[in-house]
């Protein structure tokens, strides 16, 4: 091949890997393609660096960071004595997702996933491959997330929306008598139904990376900047928007009740440990939404 063919190649090979990045980048963010086209120029190419440089143009909206649903699919769990499971399944079309052979796929890899039998996505394949061949659409096991207790304790779980988004909880008890009690078991159903629909990232500030909070400061001070607030009052105003549109949004303790959008959900944990025998330990959670 001629060196200018070689460059030719290379050059709509990159163009090619350009489009694919905008194209991801307005699915993201709904900014246009030009702002995406500089977003990716500014930050070399760079998709989480992009993603930063249009928010703090005002160009992507700062709470949602929403990702479009681009495969069909289903979200199934599972329990297995101490231990639990959560699935994310994909194929081409809603069609398929919605056969026996599919949802009863899901089912079994999450149990599998559960037993502890299946520990990473391409370990499900020999369970995929016979539904594969049946159904004949590309189909595959995407992510899969295992709680397991150390001690006393309930995992639950709670599939929505025509298994297209569900949680799985570990709630860690004091006694045996606390994981037996109905108000650790109501206390479960509650928040999975928070969970799934209010989408927290966390379950308290203190899992919160450092480098994720600064990233949010930035951001917030940029568009206060842009909208010409004084200096001297950004700090105070950018604490303020953390506080209530970050850690609201997504940590778990700090969000209202989903039920009236007013209780915090802390207050609903306090209530029930005073019903628990010796109170509860832990909360651990995993939120699966198709396609995110």
């Amino acid at each position: 091949m001629a060196p200018s063919e070689s460059a030719a190649g290379k050059s709509a090979a990159a163009q090619a890997d350009l489009n694919h990045l905008i194209r991801e980048l307005r699915e993201k963010t709904g900014a246009g393609i030009m702002d995406c086209k500089r977003a990716l120029t500014e930050t070399g190419g760079s998709f989480e660096e992009a993603l930063t440089f249009l928010r703090k143009k005002g160009l992507a909206d700062a709470a949602k960071k929403s990702a479009r649903v681009t495969k069909e699919g289903l979200v199934a769990y599972a329990v297995a004595g101490s231990a639990g499971a959560i699935v994310e399944l994909n194929c081409e079309t809603d069609f398929v997702a919605r056969t026996p052979e599919f949802q009863e796929l899901g089912d079994a890899l999450a149990r599998k996933a559960a037993l502890g039998e299946i520990q990473r996505p391409e370990e499900g394949t020999p369970l995929v491959q016979p539904v594969f061949s049946k159904l004949g659409e590309n189909m595959g096991l995407r992510r899969l997330t295992r709680l397991e207790l150390k001690g006393p304790g309930l995992i639950a779980g709670y599939i929505h929306l025509g298994a297209k988004k569900g949680a799985l909880i570990e709630l860690a008890a004091a006694s045996p008598e606390a994981a037996k009690s109905e108000a650790l078991s109501g206390l479960a159903k509650e928040l999975l139904l928070q969970i799934v629909g209010l989408s927290p990232r966390y379950v308290s500030r203190a899992e919160v990376p450092a480098a994720d909070i600064e990233k949010e400061r930035e951001i917030y001070t940029e568009l206060l900047r842009k909208e010409g607030k004084p200096e001297a009052a950004i700090p105070k105003i950018v604490e303020g928007k953390i506080n209530k549109l970050f850690f609201q949004s997504f940590c778990l303790l700090d969000q209202p009740s989903v039920r009236d959008n007013k209780t915090p959900v802390s207050s609903l944990i306090e209530e029930a440990m005073r019903k628990l025998p010796g109170g509860m330990i832990r909360v651990r959670f995993a939120r699966y939404q198709l396609g995110e």
